[in-house]
């Protein structure tokens, strides 16, 4: 999402959190839908926030088996 969009939805966000522990929103259901209106804005970026840190960790495994791919007579472990 452009830069614009995403500063939009984080103040929908935290205007529906705010809103929600406010103390004119007494209601239990007021409350519980905020919570599902947050968790349906915040989503996409929980999606992108996964599969950026599943990508992270593979990179790394990745350069982590490249390093030390080989193993010489000695048992030292050759760096490339």
């Amino acid at each position: 999402m452009e830069p614009l969009i995403e500063s939009l939805v984080a103040q929908r966000i935290n205007f529906i959190a705010r809103m929600a522990t406010s103390c004119e929103c007494n209601h239990a259901e007021d409350k519980e839908l905020a919570l599902v209106w947050i968790a349906e804005l915040s989503a996409p970026y929980e999606k992108r926030f996964n599969s950026y840190q599943s990508k992270q960790e593979s990179d790394l495994l990745g350069n982590e088996v490249s390093r030390n791919k080989m193993l010489g007579n000695s048992g030292a472990i050759i760096e490339e």
